[in-house]
């Protein structure tokens, strides 16, 4: 089970009512996910453009779109504009990033990484497309 100054530090940065955190430790899943709480931060996940053209959001080849271990954008190390079609496929692999994290598996290792935007290109009747490698890189925290 995770120590209790892990589980406070959770209490608060989730901006639970006393309520909500009994119920929240009612459920020992949570605990289970708690016991792994630090290692969230020792990971960013990064997908990086590896072919694009026509992209209205501006997207180029080498653009990295950066997260928190925890799936949240970090806005400064990412482009200013980030297209959502874009987003929408790398949500998955952050989502299964963040499960494998919690569970105290190694998140750097996936079998498939490669995503496509939703725009299907000029050739089916779109605009453009855009293609990405997702990774998982430790920070060294």
């Amino acid at each position: 089970m995770a120590d209790e100054t892990t589980l406070e530090l959770i209490k608060e940065t989730l901006g639970y009512s006393d309520a909500q955190w009994e119920s929240w430790k009612a459920n020992p899943r949570n605990l289970k996910i708690a016991e792994n709480a630090a290692e969230v931060g020792r990971y960013k996940i990064v997908a990086e453009v590896t072919s694009c053209y026509g992209c209205a959001a501006g997207h180029k080849v080498g653009d990295r779109i950066v997260f928190s271990g925890n799936g949240t954008l970090l806005c400064k190390e990412s482009p200013d504009q980030i297209c959502f079609g874009l987003l929408a496929p790398i949500n998955p692999i952050v989502g299964g990033t963040l499960d494998k994290i919690c569970l105290g598996e190694d998140p750097t290792q996936m079998a498939f990484n490669a995503v496509h935007c939703l725009d299907v290109g000029v050739d089916h009747g779109g605009w453009g497309e855009v293609v990405a490698k997702v990774r998982v890189e430790r920070t060294g925290e």
